[in-house]
């Protein structure tokens, strides 16, 4: 009977990583998908600080992590390659779940869920987009068998045009 309390104490911080209620239902990781058009392109997913954290090749599902930290949703930079097309790259970053992190844990998890065990295991986020597909672009200065080809400007879409850097020659 003296230890009645001590063993309360200890079943409740056991099961303290249990009351989120995001936690529960959501966990912890998403599976997001990629595919590209064409197959095949391999896929690289990075965190802000560059570290590579997932890779493959389209189409493929990789899990996730959704939090970043207390309170922080993930942020991820993707890139698409495939030999004869334009690198692409698009970012991928964490929205609230609002429905399981609120409600839920007002039927469930309690303060301790909203306040504690979500925002540190990060299911309180859904990464956007849960589907990433991409159209990859040829090429216009690359070859598939990985030769150079010179192009006029006129040749080259506006888009692209803009992203150029001029070249200054110093003959």
């Amino acid at each position: 009977m003296k230890n009645r309390p001590l063993c309360l104490v200890a079943l409740l911080f056991g099961l303290l990583p249990f009351l989120g209620c995001a936690t529960i239902v959501k966990g912890t990781e998403q599976k997001v998908s990629f595919s590209s058009d064409p197959g095949g392109a391999k896929v690289s997913v990075y965190s802000p600080e560059g570290m590579l954290v997932a890779e493959g090749k389209t189409p493929v599902v990789l899990p996730l992590k959704k939090g970043d930290g207390f309170f922080q949703a993930a942020k991820y930079r993707v890139t698409f390659e495939a030999p004869g097309y334009q690198k692409k790259e698009i970012w991928l970053s964490g929205d609230l779940e609002a429905g399981w992190y609120l409600a839920g844990n007002l039927l469930i998890g309690g303060f301790v869920g909203w306040l504690i065990v979500d925002p540190a295991t990060g299911a309180m986020w859904t990464l956007r987009p849960k589907d990433v597909i991409t159209k990859m672009d040829p090429s216009l200065s690359q070859a598939e068998d990985g030769s150079l080809h010179i192009v006029l400007a006129s040749q080259v879409p506006p888009e692209l045009m803009a992203q150029a850097t001029p070249v200054v020659s110093k003959l």
